[in-house]
């Protein structure tokens, strides 16, 4: 594909997300494309006066970061104020880019408008962005307008979930799954890895943004009565989760990693787990630290959320829970049941699901349908 790709210039990865916090599949997707493109990541906006700040964050890799009066969360919600933003803010981006080939990823579903400025544009979605969080129904129904303007106009659709695809095939039938994908750690060597148990103690890791609300406090404290268990938190935790769990004692904190240093705590756990509520109104849930777990070779347990469902794993490697009761069974099997072998094998189905892979999809999508 390399005639090809010399002919795509640059990426634009237009999104409503912060720069800096645990990356999410849009930080990820841009620093795989970076490997091989140019990518500008549009960044949320900070509040201030109408401007643009533009730094580099590597060779391939450059950041912009729009400044505007209204916080982010509340601009791309209210009518009038969002299209204000879009239209100030799109007329940038075309004249900083005139007269380059660009292709356009839009990730926030508010940004319906960049037809008018750029003809050729992908919107991805990796979340039920208009049932994930209660808003007055207005703001519902405006959301879902916004969205359903970009599905339509969009020259093709990219959704992590299926849920997500058979929704927006209805309006627009170029709508594709991309799963999300696994990180690359440069620091993972299958020749030294170990069981760690040295000590006993069963290391079950979480990693993620920790609350209340997508976090199910009752499997947390039943996974707690486990004994010997050990459980390590690696992210930002919000609201006073930590309060509500039973042996607190048990807990480690580890606050937000990436990179290098997100891997090697990996390497310390025996199992990582992502538990949902089942009945999460976010259909279009996928897990997407479970690629982060199998790239440092761990087994995870996961619920076996409606979008997972359809996911095959060798046997031993992922395990799905249905239950609670199942959830913790399957800690203590995974815990039971791991190899060096079985590691090997994990990483192995990370390695074949990376973000360079998914950047061959999404290619491969692009020369078809441009």
């Amino acid at each position: 594909m390399n005639e090809f790709e010399n002919l795509l210039m640059e990426f634009i990865v237009y999104t409503n997300t912060e720069w800096d916090g645990p990356p999410r599949a849009r930080h990820q997707l841009s620093h795989a494309l970076a490997k091989r493109f140019k990518v500008t990541f549009v960044a949320a906006n900070t509040i201030g006066l109408p401007g643009l700040k533009c730094e580099k964050v590597n060779g391939n890799f450059e950041l912009l970061t729009p400044s505007f009066p209204s916080s982010f969360r509340l601009r791309y919600r209210m009518p009038g104020l969002n299209e204000a933003y879009q239209l100030w803010l799109y007329e940038k981006l075309k004249k900083h880019f005139e007269g380059k080939e660009v292709v356009f990823i839009c990730t926030d579903f508010g940004g319906y408008l960049v037809g008018k400025y750029f003809d050729k544009f992908i919107y991805m979605a990796n979340d039920d962005f208009i049932n994930n969080v209660k808003v007055p129904g207005w703001m519902k129904a405006y959301t879902t307008f916004t969205q359903s303007r970009l599905v339509k106009t969009a020259t093709f659709n990219l959704a992590t979930a299926q849920k997500l695809v058979n929704d927006f095939a209805e309006i627009n039938p170029k709508s594709y799954e991309l799963p999300l994908g696994a990180p690359e750690f440069s620091k993972v060597d299958i020749t030294q890895l170990s069981l760690n148990r040295e000590d006993e103690k069963v290391k079950v890791v979480l990693l993620g943004f920790i609350d209340k609300k997508k976090t199910p406090l009752v499997l947390i404290n039943k996974i707690l009565e486990i004994e010997n268990v050990e459980l390590h938190l690696i992210g930002p935790i919000k609201d006073d989760f930590l309060n509500h769990l039973s042996k607190e004692e048990k807990v480690k904190a580890h606050g937000v990693l990436t990179g290098d240093p997100l891997s090697s705590k990996l390497s310390e756990m025996d199992v990582a787990i992502a538990p949902y509520y089942m009945d999460d109104p976010n259909t279009g849930r996928t897990p997407n630290k479970l690629w982060q777990y199998l790239a440092t070779g761990i087994p995870a347990v996961i619920t076996n959320l409606p979008n997972v469902r359809h996911w095959e794993f060798p046997e031993k490697t992922v395990y799905k829970a249905n239950n609670d009761d199942e959830f913790v069974s399957f800690i203590k099997q995974a815990y039971k049941d791991n190899t060096i072998e079985l590691m090997k094998e994990r990483i192995s189905i990370a390695a074949n699901n990376s973000w360079s892979k998914r950047v061959d999809q999404l290619l491969a999508y692009i020369k078809e349908l441009y």
